[in-house]
């Protein structure tokens, strides 16, 4: 036992000496094998980072707002109930909020989420604070109707102090706020500005309204009562719930896009274990003589092994640390791209504060540790495994001829059934989809075997005279086994960046041909302020007049949304107008209602064709159409009927049809304006479409309507072909990052041909050395090293463009559909996937040109030395 520190000190010496200097000697090597781990590590840390930043930010959001308020009546509520909602039993504060996004027409870009407040009753609520809000200074916040109060870092971003000034826009007006106050409020979007309540409705001409009450409770933990009191106070529209509610349905929003976002970001790391195995197994083959001595002295298997497991931890803990660092460092670009695309599809934010969660930097650093552990646990035992005479005779270096062996293709078909069934099971829990996406991918590399073995015995076989390409092919089935390991990282990574080729295209191909059917209008009218606050503005019933009377105008068609509550009712109902029936008493979740006056020229596509009927269904009373996201989330057909929550209490509504719809995956509900205005005595609209008569230039008329309305710079006035490259834009920067995570999975992978071709040729230096000593030139060799590097890379591109076709489809009809609910047909852009593939051949053998041209220049009588 006195000698177990001893014997402890020695082997950690021993590790220490045997793994750093042996780094040291090989540099390059070294620092690839480290850069392969940290870019995955990088990778997964800064999508950590977004999306938790991103969580963070969105609850900051609903939280700086809510306060400590236990409860939350969220809606279009007329101001005097509030007096009414005070009083409720139970509730011992109540205070009023207004809520308005504005635009700045002198920062493009910029807004300010205005925030009205009753300074006398929201003290107890608010968690930001107004700085020198006190004594005397009420009277300027009461008396001043511009006076406003903005945070610290948006005052000194854009240069402003107490008293300066801020234009902002409301509807087509201008108005000039004076910044008075500066807010501090922690974690806070900067946008965020708060006014007095009474101004606030004055300045965005919606007096009379408030955009919630909160409410603080007597007893939190029994809040029903007091809920069924609230309703019964309220109209149906308006909600009422605790914030956190909102909170966890804002993050549930975005759960999937982020989780697919990960899925992604796991991709290096699982191309890394593939390295690391290369790495360790050069690692065994370079130093055969220090095994054998190191077995000779008395060293066991067992330390052996843990010599070589030591290797690998200190390669995956340098990578993991630098990958971290790395990670940090990339996540701000990360979190830039993903605001504006969560902006885009989602809700409104700004992301402005980076915050590392720590709990994902240990989750990281056990993958990067289990990486390496992992890949290095093979050819470890292999290493531990050499008898010491076998070790020290270098002339042993070439492994074995390999047969073919039939069990790994039982086991790729073996996976490829799993990932069916799998497939099948996401429809009921959708993380199954990564289970199926996994199999495939571990489906084509059990077949990378039995590929390299084809390729390289038809090879062989069919090189007639060509003896140097016989040779190259022989050593590709020689080498069977470390080669299969190559080409299933490799062709892992392409499968990978095909797969998500082939959504993207597929996507973007459904996405035109539903803007073919669907934005079929000459010209699109909005105000500006929508494309940065969502459907908040309307247009002036003046300009709709305008609009209406234009004499090149064949058709206007309109459009708004609105939030509401919907229950399902009953199942499959037959079309037809239904039946009245008691309301509904539990509103289940908040939907987008839709209110369209449709254009003959725009009809929606249908799920199960049958456009006509369905549209004739649907301009009849008490029938409305869901979105296909929708649909698959309520699990809504044909006929059923939903109950939706209107000024007039709740109503039933007949499903006349579900139709594709592209525009958000939280679906949407359309109803016809004839039918909305019977419930809804609401005429605004949030967005009109002109239909031209033939003959008519788009361009002249945008330039004869800003000139007619006095007020058309306040409107995002665009035609046909402008909308259409928007929309382009928002799509591409939406697969910003995607392209990104595919690019680092295959510049890992590209280095895995590196590794391989470097442990190749340590085992074969005695081959090539005798080879040059009976007269093969450096060119030949040169020639016998890079055939079999291109067979390697054809091996693992087709196994990558198979894998990656197969992968597609997981992703487009499994995958999208659990999280998304979209319909998108898988179409394989050949014209784009095949130049991908001889890319790849090319870049593979540009990365095997330098350990090629290594061997050429090695000492061929040196190396016959040290092996005799």
């Amino acid at each position: 036992m006195n000698n177990l520190p001893s014997a402890i000190s020695h082997f950690s010496s021993l590790t220490a000496r045997f793994v750093i200097r042996d780094a040291l000697r090989h540099p390059l090597l070294s620092s690839i094998n480290i850069l392969s781990v940290a870019l995955g590590v990088a990778v997964y840390l800064a999508i950590q980072i977004t999306n938790y930043s991103a969580n963070r930010s969105l609850a900051a959001g609903i939280d700086v707002v809510a306060g400590k308020a236990n409860l939350e009546a969220r809606g279009d509520i007329d101001d005097a109930l509030f007096p009414k909602l005070q009083k409720v039993r139970g509730c011992s504060d109540a205070t009023p909020i207004l809520e308005k996004v504005v635009t700045l027409p002198d920062f493009r870009g910029e807004y300010l989420h205005l925030v009205g407040v009753d300074p006398l009753t929201n003290t107890d609520f608010r968690t930001f604070e107004i700085k020198e809000l006190s004594g005397s200074n009420f009277d300027q916040w009461f008396s001043n109707p511009s006076s406003v109060a903005i945070t610290r870092a948006f005052a000194e971003a854009h240069h402003l102090q107490r008293g300066s000034t801020v234009r902002v826009r409301v509807g087509e007006k201008i108005k000039t706020l004076s910044v008075e106050f500066l807010l501090d409020a922690k974690e806070a979007d900067s946008h965020l500005a708060a006014m007095d309540i009474g101004w606030l409705q004055e300045c965005s001409g919606e007096t009379g309204k408030l955009s919630s009450v909160l409410f603080r409770l007597s007893d939190p933990l029994h809040p029903g009562p007091i809920i069924s009191q609230l309703k019964d106070l309220l109209p149906p529209p308006v909600t009422v719930e605790a914030p956190q509610s909102r909170s966890s349905q804002v993050e549930k929003m975005v759960a999937g896009f982020q989780l697919n976002l990960t899925a992604l970001s796991l991709a290096s790391l699982m191309v890394g274990v593939f390295l690391i195995y290369n790495t360790v197994a050069a690692s065994v083959v370079r130093r055969r003589a220090e095994i054998g001595i190191l077995r000779s002295l008395g060293v066991s298997r067992r330390q052996i092994r843990l010599l070589f497991l030591g290797e690998a931890s200190f390669y995956s803990f340098c990578g993991v640390a630098l990958g971290i660092v790395l990670g940090v460092a990339i996540a701000p670009w990360c979190i830039g791209i993903i605001a504006k695309t969560i902006s885009n599809l989602y809700v409104l934010t700004s992301i402005e504060h980076s915050f590392i969660p720590w709990h994902q930097v240990v989750v990281v650093t056990g993958f990067g540790l289990a990486t390496g552990w992992i890949g290095a646990w093979m050819p470890a035992n292999e290493g531990a495994g050499l008898p010491p005479l076998r070790a020290l005779n270098l002339g042993l270096l070439i492994e074995k001829s390999q047969r073919f062996r039939p069990g790994t293709l039982v086991m790729s078909g073996a996976a490829l059934l799993l990932a069916v069934v799998t497939a099948w099971f996401a429809g009921l829990q959708p993380a199954a989809g990564f289970l199926s996406a996994m199999l495939v991918l571990l489906s084509f590399s059990f077949l990378s075997p039995s590929l390299t073995y084809a390729v390289g015995w038809i090879t062989s076989t069919c090189s007639f005279e060509f003896y140097l390409t016989r040779i190259a092919a022989q050593n590709l089935i020689r080498s069977l086994y470390r080669n299969s390991i190559t080409s299933a990282a490799l062709g892992s990574a392409v499968a990978l960046s095909i797969s998500v080729s082939v959504m993207i295209f597929s996507f973007r191909l459904t996405v035109d041909r539903w803007m073919d059917r669907r934005l079929v209008a000459d010209i699109f009218i909005t105000p500006a302020d929508n494309e940065i606050a969502g459907f908040q503005n309307f247009i002036a019933p003046s300009f709709m007049q305008l609009l209406q009377t234009l004499p090149e105008v064949e058709s206007v068609a309109t459009y708004r949304e609105l939030t509401v509550g919907l229950t399902r009712s009953s199942g499959p109902h037959p079309l037809g107008a239904p039946e009245q029936s008691e309301p509904a008493k539990n509103v289940v979740r908040e939907v987008i209602l839709g209110v369209t006056g449709e254009s003959p020229r725009n009809t929606p596509d249908f799920v199960g064709g049958q456009d006509a009927a369905k549209s004739r269904a649907w301009q009849t009373v008490d029938h409305v159409i869901a979105s296909e996201p929708l649909a698959r989330k309520f699990s809504l057909r044909t006929g059923d009927l939903i109950s939706i929550a209107t000024p007039q209490g709740l109503h039933q509504f007949a499903i006349a049809g579900i139709f594709y719809d592209y525009t958000s995956d939280q679906g949407l509900l359309l109803i016809q304006r004839q039918n909305f205005a019977r419930f809804w005595h609401d005429d605004r609209i949030h967005s009109a479409s002109l239909y031209l008569k033939p003959g008519c230039s788009t361009e002249p008329l945008i330039d004869r309507i800003r000139l007619l309305y006095p007020g058309a710079e306040a409107y995002l006035i665009q035609s046909n072909r402008a909308l259409r490259q928007l929309v382009g834009q928002i799509f591409d920067q939406t697969f910003q990052v995607t392209n990104l995570l595919r690019g680092i999975a295959l510049f890992v992978a590209i280095i895995g041909i590196v590794l391989n071709l470097t442990v190749i040729i340590k085992e074969r230096e005695r081959e090539i050395a005798i080879l040059r000593s009976i007269g093969g030139s450096a060119i030949q060799l040169l020639f016998l090293i890079l055939t079999e590097t291109f067979l390697l890379t054809v091996v693992a591109v087709s196994l990558g463009i198979g894998g990656g076709c197969a992968l597609a489809i997981v992703l487009t009809d499994v995958i999208n559909v659990a999280f998304f609910g979209w319909t998108i047909p898988v179409t394989f852009p050949w014209h784009d996937v095949l130049p991908t593939g001889i890319l790849l051949i090319v870049t593979g053998l540009a990365a095997g040109l330098c350990p090629a041209l290594a061997a050429a220049r090695n000492s061929r009588m040196r190396i016959l030395r040290s092996t005799a």
